[in-house]
């Protein structure tokens, strides 16, 4: 009787310790057996840690197949069929591998696969269709599961979440106080890309270890969970009706405390999320006016816009600041933004200013309080309109009535997070040097908390850049407390 020359194939779907124990007892196995049928083993090929249901490419299996067409390799030892495959569509495939080299298969659990004859092959495929059905039964069972955790609040596993324990339930206070700053900073406008500097200069680290990057921190930001929330999906960039993305929903409260207010929570993502935040101002703040100067003619926010030179590269070019709605009202970034720094240095130098700019934990609590009120009431009216009691005009109607007021109180909020932005500026020595050397984002936050700007239109078509286009009113007026 011709020698056999053997080749050991062992697989394990998942190996949660790294060790490799489960294919080393299927080896050892395989052995015995090769040692009773007296064949000899002369090679061996492992696939650690892979899916033979997923459909991945599994390597030591194709070098497996390729030892048998080269003439090496005469017989196959595995411990179970399912560990050659689960997948219908590769066992067709192998029956005809089989078929054209005559290849032999032994398994320790179910003895001889003769896949040659129409008996074998059945029983391969009923050996198969079992384990298809066990591997659909056991993704059901998973997916199930996933759905009732996501529908009463409880926590799902995986990496720990960024602000609590690896449990997913307790509060690391240390970096639950990185996402409380991170996110007052952003709807205080704040950059994300600024953020992730800071954070990074002073050591803070993502739960890998890495640094703060500004999709990193946008995705810690983002979740549902920082708010104590359970959600199906992800806050992601608003789209379009027709981008066809999953809708997000939140289900409720989760079984974990919330990090943030919700109210800032929603405040932060409905920023994070604007599409203009990333086309028109990308990761950084260049410019102290884009998106804070108003347009003196329709209340749009202005945008910067380059001019002059189109073979300079953009950045190199002449900006003016221009009205996002329309491109009726111009203005100069330079003059205007060096003005404005002015004014703003007038009102730092008043003795009182820091005083005046706090808004006082009471102030933000009503604040808060209106929203979550403002955002009950947009889901009584909603529902109103489902069961029959609204029209649909009707309904539209209040909900831009609601969606507007809404927008007043996250002002109101931001410019009462924004405090924190500035406390900074305005505990140091001379707040008004202190300002003109703070990040631009950071100047920013300090101007939309001190006033709201107008640029007023030219008085006669070509007129030169003067300041009494600037309109700059207080917010809280000097000498007044809030």
């Amino acid at each position: 009787m011709p020698e056999v020359r053997a080749a050991i194939y062992a697989r394990i779907s998942r190996d949660s310790t790294g060790e490799s124990l489960g294919v080393e007892r299927q080896g050892q196995d395989c052995r015995a057996l090769a040692a009773r049928l007296g064949w000899n083993v002369s090679a061996v090929f492992v696939d650690n840690d892979v899916s033979a249901h997923s459909g991945r490419r599994r390597p030591q299996y194709e070098a497996m197949l390729g030892a048998v067409e080269t003439g090496q390799i005469d017989g196959i030892l595995v411990y179970h069929p399912d560990r050659l495959h689960r997948r219908a569509a590769e066992l067709e495939r192998f029956v005809d591998f089989v078929e054209k080299y005559g290849v032999e298969i032994q398994t320790v659990s179910q003895g001889a696969v003769d896949l040659t004859t129409s008996s074998g092959r059945m029983v391969a495929r009923m050996l198969g269709a079992a384990s298809q059905h066990e591997v659909d039964r056991a993704r059901e069972r998973m997916i199930r599961a996933k759905k009732q955790m996501v529908e009463t609040g409880k926590y799902r596993g995986g990496p720990r979440p960024y602000g609590f324990e690896g449990n997913g339930i307790v509060v690391r206070d240390d970096e639950a106080a990185v996402i409380r700053y991170a996110t007052t900073a952003v709807i205080a406008d704040r950059t994300l890309a600024a953020i992730a500097r800071d954070l990074n200069s002073k050591g803070k680290r993502t739960s890998s270890g890495k640094e703060w990057t500004y999709s990193r921190l946008k995705e810690v930001l983002v979740r549902p969970r920082n708010a104590g929330l359970s959600a199906r999906g992800t806050p992601q960039r608003r789209a379009t009706r027709d981008s066809g993305r999953r809708e997000f929903e939140v289900l409720g409260r989760a079984v974990w405390p919330a990090i943030v207010e919700e109210s800032d929570w929603r405040t932060a993502v409905s920023k994070l999320t604007d599409p203009s935040r990333l086309r028109q101002n990308g990761n950084d703040a260049r410019w102290l006016g884009s998106g804070l100067y108003k347009c003196g003619k329709c209340g749009s926010s202005m945008r910067t816009a380059p001019y002059g030179d189109s073979s300079k590269p953009k950045q190199e070019r002449k900006h003016l600041y221009r009205c996002t709605s329309a491109a009726h009202l111009t203005i100069s970034t330079d003059k205007t933004d060096e003005f404005v720094r002015a004014v703003v240095v007038e009102l730092l130098d008043d003795s009182d200013i820091a005083a005046r700019m706090e808004p006082g934990n009471q102030g933000l609590a009503r604040y808060r309080k209106r929203r979550e009120a403002l955002r009950i009431d947009t889901r009584r009216h909603f529902d109103d309109y489902k069961a029959g009691y609204l029209s649909g005009p009707e309904y539209n109607e209040v909900k831009r009535d609601v969606e507007s007021e809404m927008a007043q109180v996250d002002a109101q909020i931001s410019r009462a997070l924004s405090s924190s932005t500035t406390s900074a500026v305005l505990a140091a020595q001379n707040p008004a040097a202190a300002f003109l050397a703070a990040p631009i984002d950071t100047q920013k936050a300090i101007v939309r908390v001190l006033m709201t700007i107008e640029i007023k239109p030219v008085s006669k078509r070509g007129a030169r850049w003067s300041s009494e286009r600037v309109a700059c009113m207080p917010i809280i007026p000097v000498g007044e407390s809030q």
